[in-house]
């Protein structure tokens, strides 16, 4: 098969690259469709954020088949084992992410894998033609949600988790920092959900005028919502109870760096609550003075694994889509074809604004040709 290597960090090829040999639980996928997240761009750029020092481990053993857990695939090759349960082949499917071990003590109460590995981050993930994947971990499409909308429901599960973590009160008011593809998830959950006030920042105006369409009561500039005055008009003299955070990151790439935990602390009412959705370095700063003084709460939501509190979030955020309750296709702005774009998606996913793109481009591949050559 063809992949995505990385060679060095900034380095990544597309050239012939042994294909998986699953483990006797493990599905093999054919890839449909695969985007770029903000976190694998980041990484293969060499931004000093989580798993870096994994990756960078990595690659001084040699390249790495890496990124690639936001996709729809086809099964391919069920597991070997007949007795673990795999839809048939030839079904569409997506992954969640997190691979748990299912016996360390995190696993069996519930409380998170000890252990855990990542697919497309600490394993082989769809920058690939084929990828391998544990059968409890695949989630079927309906038929009602297109190919491209399936490829980008993981950040919508990132965005459930986090209005999961954030537990939004009947009225709330919530804010939510930034209008790409999380924070305009984020929009149409609170739009959906229990929130009373949504408002949605943005230094697009037609970003602003997207997040209006898709349900935000109002949209502010970063600067607007730094204001006190601003906030203060808008929530009665409180603050928002709510402020989910989706535009840190590095201004390289397009993002507010860490202003945005500042501006999120600033506008939350007292023991308010504030979701860290964005990716931050180790060494940004936190208004530690004003989130003591406030008695804020910070919640980071764990949005690669599927279940959370008993319920499937993947297949929950496949229902949303299905019914038309979050709208996802219309956020698709650029979609290239064959797996040799990839690198070129990387790129265009750490300069979105340059492209004019609101969801990472997506590339779209042949795994439906793969189950016609075995058919």
């Amino acid at each position: 098969m063809r992949a995505a290597v990385l060679h060095a960090f900034g380095d990544l090829r597309v050239e012939p690259w042994a294909d998986p040999v699953p483990a006797a639980d493990e599905a093999v996928l054919a890839v449909l469709g695969v985007q770029p997240s903000i976190t694998e761009a980041m990484l293969v750029s060499g931004a000093p954020i989580a798993l870096h020092e994994h990756l960078t481990r990595r690659l001084a053993a040699g390249p790495v088949a890496f990124a690639g857990h936001e996709f729809c695939a086809v099964v391919l090759e069920p597991p070997a084992d007949p007795s673990v349960p795999s839809p048939p082949v030839g079904t569409r499917v997506i992954a969640a992410e997190t691979v748990e071990c299912t016996t360390c003590g995190g696993c069996r109460t519930g409380a998170g894998c000890a252990r855990p590995e990542y697919v497309g981050f600490t394993r082989p993930g769809a920058f690939a033609e084929l990828l391998a994947v544990p059968a409890r971990n695949l989630v079927v499409v309906p038929p009602e949600v297109s190919t491209a909308a399936a490829v980008a429901t993981q950040p919508l599960v990132g965005a459930l988790h986090a209005h999961a973590a954030l537990a939004v009160a009947p009225g709330e008011s919530v804010l939510v920092l930034g209008s790409g593809v999380m924070g305009l998830h984020a929009v149409q959950l609170a739009r959906r959900g229990n929130a009373g006030l949504v408002a949605a920042t943005s230094r697009s105006a037609a970003k602003r005028g997207l997040a209006t369409r898709l349900g935000a009561d109002v949209a502010l500039t970063p600067d607007q919502a730094d204001d006190p005055d601003v906030v203060s008009e808008l929530t009665g003299g409180q603050g928002f109870d709510v402020v989910v955070e989706t535009a840190g990151g590095a201004p390289e790439a397009g993002l507010a760096g860490a202003s945005t935990l500042r501006t999120a602390a600033r506008a939350a009412r007292r023991s308010g609550r504030i979701a860290l959705v964005s990716v931050l370095p180790d060494d940004a700063r936190l208004p530690l003075a004003t989130l003591r003084e406030k008695a804020l709460t910070l919640v980071h939501p764990e949005s690669g694994r599927r279940h959370h509190r008993g319920g499937d979030q993947f297949e929950h955020a496949l229902r949303l889509l299905a019914r038309g309750d979050v709208l996802v296709d219309e956020l698709v702005t650029h979609t290239l074809a064959g797996v040799d774009e990839l690198p070129r998606a990387v790129a265009m996913t750490l300069d979105k604004a340059a492209h004019g793109a609101v969801n990472p481009p997506q590339v779209m591949m042949a795994g439906s040709q793969r189950i016609e050559e075995v058919g």
